[in-house]
Order: structure tokens, then sequence, then C-alpha cells
């Protein structure tokens, strides 16, 4: 059994304190900011599950976020369905459609796939603003408020429920990651040919990363509708699959501290464009951003303790 070493184990510690207490010096609007980025961060992750494990390049990922996001909200309002039961009921219907997305694309590879799973951000968009009668068209709906044992949960109740479910499918995420499906995801990674010549059945494993990318990124729009209260089709873009990638990018392919990094940059960095009056400029900052961890970290922020000395020393 691995140990973990004093110094790993102090900064988790360290980590899961900051954490718990953030209500308590962050509050109103960062307080927000902070449940957005937790909520990201299971979208990242999901989309790491896909590209940085095994290496598929989808930009479906927008589809998926949406259809968790107006599933949950439909689930709540038509039916007053709990949150809880809501959210994984839609996660698990859109497993179904990431099955549906995988199998026709199964055969393409690499810019073709990300091409091919485009085409189904713009039919989400199309069948959103079409059903109006259950999503309100281009006007959008309102999310209803979440209510745990018969009370409202304000800002602080949202904060902490964003955070004890994306925990538990880390945790989930991290053990898949050391099993074999995780070994067969980095086989496929590396050479599909070789993964089948040693019994891999490398396009069934395509399909559950998509599967799970899929659920993933579900409950992170499920969740992300009870943050904001409204949505409308416009929110699911081709720019949030695009966001995503960035945070796989820029955090790190293939680590779960990648994703929670590369989440913190894409949320919490316009954040900072806007305080200091530079709105204008983040997608330039995105851009600049991706081309510099390309050429200087190409493993992403995660590698950044490897490039300077004394942060690998703090590691240690």
């Amino acid at each position: 059994m691995r140990r973990l070493g004093s110094g790993r184990v102090l900064r988790h510690l360290l980590g899961a304190l900051l954490l718990l207490s953030a209500p308590f010096y962050l509050g109103g609007y960062f307080l927000y900011i902070a449940s957005l980025t937790i909520v990201y961060t299971l979208a990242s992750f999901g989309t790491n599950i896909l590209s940085g494990y095994a290496n598929l390049l989808s930009l479906a990922g927008a589809t998926f976020f949406g259809c968790g996001a107006f599933g949950t909200a439909i689930l709540m309002s038509k039916l007053s369905m709990p949150f809880l039961p809501a959210v994984l009921i839609t996660g698990l219907l859109v497993v179904a459609l990431g099955l549906v997305v995988a199998i026709p694309t199964l055969r393409l590879e690499h810019v073709y796939l990300a091409i091919a799973t485009l085409g189904y951000v713009f039919i989400f968009a199309e069948i959103a603003k079409g059903a109006k009668s259950l999503t309100g068209g281009t006007m959008g709906m309102g999310v209803p408020v979440v209510s745990l044992f018969g009370y409202n949960l304000n800002e602080v109740g949202l904060y902490y429920l964003c955070l004890g479910i994306v925990f538990v499918l880390l945790v989930a995420g991290v053990n898949l990651s050391h099993s074999r499906f995780g070994r067969a995801f980095f086989a496929v990674k590396g050479s599909e040919v070789a993964a089948r010549s040693l019994g891999i059945p490398a396009p069934r494993i395509k399909v559950i990363a998509f599967a799970v990318q899929a659920f993933y990124c579900a409950v992170s729009g499920g969740l992300y509708g009870i943050l904001v209260r409204f949505i409308d089709p416009s929110l699911f873009s081709i720019f949030v699959s695009i966001s995503f990638l960035s945070m796989v990018i820029i955090g790190g392919l293939g680590s779960v501290l990648g994703s929670v990094l590369g989440a913190l940059f894409v949320v919490v960095t316009p954040q900072l464009l806007t305080y200091f009056g530079l709105t204008e400029v983040q997608r330039s900052v995105y851009g600049a951003a991706m081309i510099l961890s390309l050429m200087m970290l190409p493993n992403g922020l995660v590698s950044l303790p490897d490039k300077l000395p004394w942060l690998k020393k703090l590691r240690g």
C-alpha cells in the first residue's frame, strides 16, 4: 500500500481546511465564484478523462453540460423532483446520449473527431430553442430553489452541496483511473494498435471514456443550473466546450490536480480582468495562456513545480 509522506498529508489537510472554511472568509460574489470553480472542476475532470487519459479530442462537452442543466431543471420544475435524484437521473440519461455520440464517431480521430462532435453542439442548441414548452426556447427557464430536509439552501448551503458532490465524484474518478479501465485508457492513448495486441478492446474503452465525460459534464451542468438559477441555450455554446478543453490543456492532461488548476484559471482569470477593467481581452488571455502552456509547460500548470526548484522542494 502506498504511504503518503507527512508533507503531502499536511498539504491535503490544509487544502481541505481552506475549502471547508471558505464561507467564513469568502462571502457574496466571491463565494459564488468559488462554487462556480468547484462546478467547473467536475466538467474539467470529465473532459480530462476523455482527452487526457484516453487521448480523444471531443467538442461535445457543451452538449452534455447543457443537457445536464436543462434536464435537472426540467425534472425539478415540471415533476417537482428533489435535486439529488433529478441530477442523478439526468446524468444517467446523458450517459445514454454519450453512447449515441460515441458509437458513430469511433472510427474518427484527432481533428476529425473534434469536427464531428462539434455538430452535436449545434444540434443541441436548435433542439433547446425549439422545445419551448420544456426549456422556454430562446427566453430560457428559471431553475427552482434547492431544498434539503425541508430547508431552502442559501449560497453557503449550495457551496457545501457542490463541494460534497464534486469531492465524491472526483474520488470515484481517481479510483477509476487507477482501475483496469484507467490502465486501458492510458494503453489506448499510448498506442491503439499495441492495446489491441494486448487484448484491450479499444472501441469499448473509447465508448466508456465518452460515457464518463457525459456523466461528469451532466452533473456539472445540473450544479451550474442551481447556482445561476436561470439558463437558456446561449449559455451552452461551442465556447463552453473550448473552455473545458482550455482547462485541461492549461491545467495538465491526465491529472486530477491539473483539472482543478485549469478550472481555477479559466473561472478566476476573467474575474480578475474585469476587476482591473480588462474585460475585452479575456479571450486573448485564454489563447495566450494555451500557447504559453504548450510552449513552456507542455504538461500544464501541474508541472510548474518541476520548473521551479523552490516549488519542487515545497511539494517534497
